[in-house]
């Protein structure tokens, strides 16, 4: 009876042990969730360098980084100032020379600034949840989780340069994940 009685107890903690599993496994809940929080600390954005001090515009080869400017302006991220205006002897192109100060209301764009550069943000991407997620586990606690991130403008996307990279309104991307004991699973990349 005493061997049955350990052989029973034996049985349950190997078929505990079984059915928790020694290896870590992850949902694709749990996979969003750790995602979502690490872009939160983390944001994705795209950015495009912007002149201010004194800029200097050609009027028919920056006619269309002008008209950008001044929407800027009425959006009321920069100030724009003429300073000088010159026409060209015997030439339909006129030189404007303008002193663009950044406002207060760039502030959150702005990620780094120089003496006559700013790096602005022109594209952020958010976690599409609608858009699902692959998980796809590579160890006993690795894993990697391809997500959808929708592609939102910001006001500054007038300045991205157009290419042919950015004619989509989202993109996937790949995080790895690792399972911690005390933390459990988190992002590394």
């Amino acid at each position: 009876m005493a061997i049955y009685i350990r052989l029973s107890i034996a049985i349950f903690f190997m078929a505990a042990f079984i059915a928790c599993g020694s290896d870590k496994s992850i949902s694709e809940h749990v996979a969003l969730s750790e995602v979502a929080h690490h872009l939160e600390s983390n944001p994705v954005y795209e950015t495009a360098d912007m002149e201010y001090g004194e800029v200097k515009f050609s009027q028919k080869s920056d006619t269309d980084l002008l008209i950008v400017y001044r929407e800027l302006e009425k959006g009321g991220y920069i100030t724009l100032e003429l300073l000088k205006e010159r026409k060209r002897f015997l030439s339909k192109d006129s030189t404007f020379m303008y002193l663009v100060k950044l406002t207060d209301k760039s502030i959150p764009f702005v990620l780094e600034k120089t003496d006559k550069k700013a790096t602005v943000k022109t594209f952020e991407y958010t976690l599409d949840d609608n858009g699902g997620v692959h998980v796809e586990q590579t160890g006993k606690n690795r894993a990697k989780a391809t997500v959808t991130l929708k592609k939102t403008e910001t006001d500054f996307a007038d300045l991205a340069k157009k290419d042919a990279s950015n004619n989509a309104s989202f993109t996937k991307r790949t995080y790895k994940l690792r399972f911690n004991g005390e933390m459990g699973w988190e992002v590394t990349k």
